[in-house]
């Protein structure tokens, strides 16, 4: 063993999750180490959209125009989107979507600076890689974390490279290490667990449909013929496909499906038996779900699949784990400079956890079949498509409050516990509001600041918060909010809004009501304050 090393935060998982939450660990200035045990990313597609929310997020981090550039060059011919199902993709038909709640919930996006990305994860996880390479980011490829020992002042964690053993001191360790994630077994936190409907073998394969598709696309083909049943999904839509196989697996395993049969499957899935099929990875899953019953032990934190793992159906999965992250990195940043008291850190099982629940939930209507996946009426699944959420919904209009109970809104217009609204602050329309968050706090004021710059000085002064006043003219932002003029949104960096002037909030116990946000490293330093009556969200 050599010296022990010393860090704030040590990130376990070098997936979509863990590479999300360095590089918010960087942009809060948070030194880290981040360890990964694979050396290079899985071949394996996997996730392969980024929602919305996700895209805001790395707007945030300055890495949006980056991945919709390499989003841009994914598709090689035709367009991602829609559903088909047949015998094989070459006599499937496109599904009717009309009237469908996939129409009308999932294509109108809210109101948003960002757009969604078609990205497999295959290639946005090199991309998040090289920006943290490019900033002197801590990556520790080829590393395992092979055990924890936490304590009340930290937690020291023992590291294997090869043969060689290691040790880290951490303040505080996100454990991103996946849905098996032996940190959580280690820590003995159980879940709530729910069987899978489905079983599959994952092909990944290159088998060129160019000439078959001529120009066409599709999301997804479900496949149902006298040999195999499963899914086509699309990576590049030309040449490079996941065939997923279903099995029963009281009668077969993913033994059973060697190379040379997996060959004739895919040919049986594509509808032409003498097409050239390569097979580049493969692995098995299936549709069960799971969320933890806790989301940290101590100072050990779960983001993303070691949190919460969900059927595929919707993309809920990476997407909720970056979201994870964003939820949590602010508040280890605080705690860490000593603005924050430890206690804040509760919050993050608080709010992440229910919202992992409605999309476990969300993800499992989706497993019924192809039909309910895209709210398409059946005559047998009235009672499922009625509770389908848009993505919009689920991601975009959550609602964080303080008893943990699941809520969305119809529209963002500044309620407490909500993501900002979005909307554009300049003629060019390159600037929105939601370019004011962070990484510290924001005060946006509807009109004159008046009082409120004052008061956003005492309270910077009062609880070394940074704290950026944003004074949007006009009567614009005033009807989206539903506030009066010099009316002010207190914002969390994470974009979702802590009070508001309608709610309690003043300039006069500004300082107050981040102290209790914040906790008790904050209390007032001298006497005579008034204690905040504004709701808030910790």
């Amino acid at each position: 063993m050599t010296s022990v090393e010393r860090i704030p935060v040590l990130v376990v998982g070098g997936g979509m999750v863990g590479l999300s939450a360095a590089l918010l660990l960087e942009y809060h200035g948070v030194p880290y180490v981040l360890v990964e045990r694979r050396v290079s990313p899985s071949p394996l597609p996997r996730s392969r959209g980024i929602h919305t929310r996700t895209m805001e997020i790395y707007r945030q981090l300055g890495l949006e125009s980056e991945i919709q550039r390499a989003a841009a060059t994914v598709l090689k011919a035709g367009a991602f989107g829609g559903a088909w199902q047949g015998a094989s993709v070459r006599t499937a038909e496109p599904l009717d979507l009309t009237g469908s709640g996939f129409v009308a919930g999932h294509l109108t996006p809210d109101a948003s600076p960002s757009r969604f990305a078609f990205l497999p994860q295959v290639v946005l996880e090199p991309l998040l890689t090289e920006r943290i390479r490019e900033h002197g980011g801590q990556l520790r490829l080829g590393v395992e974390c092979v055990d924890l020992a936490v304590d009340s002042d930290g937690v020291t964690a023992t590291l294997r490279e090869g043969e060689a053993l290691s040790r880290l001191r951490a303040d505080y360790v996100i454990a991103a290490d996946g849905a098996n994630s032996p940190i959580r077994r280690a820590l003995g936190i159980g879940g709530r667990e729910l069987p899978p409907n489905h079983h599959y073998v994952n092909v990944f394969a290159r088998v060129d449909l160019t000439e078959l598709l001529d120009g066409r696309g599709f999301s997804q083909c479900a496949v149902d013929n006298d040999r195999v049943r499963g899914l086509v999904l699309t990576k590049n839509n030309t040449d490079e496909w996941s065939f997923h196989i279903e099995y029963d697996p009281a009668a077969e395993s993913p033994g059973d499906y060697p190379d040379e049969r997996c060959v004739e499957l895919v040919r049986a899935m594509v509808g032409l038996p003498e097409v050239e099929v390569r097979i580049l990875a493969r692995s098995a899953w299936d549709t069960g779900t799971f969320v933890a019953d806790d989301y940290h032990r101590g100072r050990v934190f779960l983001a993303g699949d070691a949190a919460h793992r969900h059927a595929p159906w919707g993309g809920y999965g990476g997407n909720t784990g970056v979201s994870d992250a964003h939820n949590l990195v602010w508040k280890l940043a605080a705690v860490l400079a000593g603005t924050a008291d430890p206690a804040l850190l509760d919050s993050y099982r608080t709010e992440r956890r229910p919202r992992a629940e409605v999309a476990v939930e969300q993800s499992r209507l989706g497993d019924k079949d192809l039909r309910t996946r895209y709210g398409v009426l059946t005559g047998n699944n009235a009672e499922e498509v009625a509770r389908q959420l848009s993505t919009g919904a689920v991601m975009g209009r959550y609602r964080y409050d303080a008893t943990g109970v699941p809520d969305h809104v119809t529209e963002l217009t500044g309620q407490i516990g909500t993501r900002l609204p979005h909307l554009w602050i300049d003629a060019d329309e390159t600037t929105s509001t939601l370019d004011l968050c962070g990484p510290g706090f924001a005060l946006l004021v509807a009109g004159s600041a008046g009082q409120w710059r004052d008061a956003a000085a005492r309270a910077q002064r009062a609880t070394g918060i940074d704290l950026a006043l944003h004074a949007l003219p006009g009567v614009e932002w005033a009807e989206c909010t539903g506030l009066p003029q010099r009316g002010a949104l207190l914002v969390r960096p994470d974009a979702h809004v802590a009070a508001r002037s309608d709610a309690g909030l003043s300039p006069a116990i500004l300082t107050d009501v981040l102290r209790e946000l914040l906790g008790a490293a904050n209390q007032p330093a001298f006497e005579g304050n008034s204690r905040s009556t504004a709701r808030v969200v910790p």
